[in-house]
């Protein structure tokens, strides 16, 4: 046998490139938000002390897809019923205890903020958006020749002009909306774009519109009887400003993929913003940190 496959004359076959995936949020934009972070929590798999922007954007989106399954009549109830306080409340704590079996908690505050903003969100735009939901946790992607691009579109909803068949992309955000010279806002414009062309990309259409929500705009106390102005941003989607968003994202897993082959990972070229900073496990040794006044002393009992 061994003489047998000696005898073959097989061609050497050249290696087939490896073409990683790279997520629009946990890739391209936590990277461009602080590549210190990403190279250590992304690519080295440190495991992060403190996770309370982890659970807030978990329970925020898994409680939310639960209401949306709850309105299609998905989990025990007739279809075309509105989620009650009581039932958001019952999702929330599902998701919760999920959460902390995985060991990832939120201080009593924040447990209460989500819990409030999420039943806000469902009574005040419920009615109105859960009856046009097509999709929701949609996987987009796209072959880009050195990579695959993807991410996950929270919903997808139909037009509320009631003869359109048009579609809508949404984007739930669990943040107060930033001020528009905040690069965060510019990365939050650029993810709705990107996600607009990946879904071009799939159906041949382009979305009517890209619509950021963000559910921190509903968190004061007393909480808003009306959508308050900052809670919701409709995205430009102009031809010329998707390529933008298309090219910054280029460029990015460029900057990715040279880091990688170096395994240096620069001090971030934006501001993370201070909450960011606060949240590091490593902020204490940060050259970033100390560069923007941040600095963090160690402070021992």
């Amino acid at each position: 046998m061994y003489q047998h496959f000696r005898s073959l004359n097989l061609q050497n076959a050249a290696p087939i490139p490896t073409r990683r995936r790279y997520s629009v949020t946990s890739d391209i934009l936590a990277y461009q938000q602080c590549s210190i972070q990403y190279g250590a929590y992304a690519v080295r798999r440190y495991e992060p002390a403190l996770v309370v922007q982890l659970f807030y954007g978990t329970i925020v989106h898994q409680v939310l897809d639960r209401a949306h399954a709850h309105f299609r009549g998905e989990l025990g109830v007739t279809r075309g019923t509105m989620p009650t306080d009581a039932d958001i409340e019952s999702y929330f704590r599902e998701v919760e205890n999920a959460l902390k079996a995985r060991r990832i908690r939120a201080v009593s505050n924040v447990r209460e903020q989500a819990l409030r903003v999420l039943q806000r969100f469902n009574s005040l735009e419920g009615p109105d958006l859960y009856p046009r939901i097509l999709d929701t946790e949609c996987l987009l992607q796209a072959d880009q020749q050195n990579y695959i691009l993807h991410g996950n579109v929270d919903v997808l909803a139909r037009s509320p002009v009631s003869s359109s068949d048009e579609v809508e992309i949404w984007d739930y955000k669990g943040a107060k909306r930033p001020s528009m010279g905040d690069p965060e806002y510019q990365r939050y414009v650029f993810q709705l774009q990107v996600y607009a062309d990946l879904y071009r990309r799939k159906t041949g259409r382009t979305p009517t519109k890209a619509i950021l929500y963000f559910l921190n705009e509903l968190a004061p106390d007393p909480m808003p009887q009306t959508r308050p102005v900052n809670a919701l941003l409709e995205v430009d989607l102009d031809t010329s400003a998707v390529q933008q968003a298309l090219q910054s994202f280029g460029q990015t897993v460029r900057q990715i993929e040279s880091c990688r082959s170096s395994r240096q990972w620069p001090d971030p070229s934006q501001d993370p913003g201070e909450a960011t900073c606060d949240a590091c496990d490593l902020r204490w040794s940060c050259s970033a940190a100390v560069r923007l006044g941040r600095n963090y002393p160690l402070v021992y009992p």
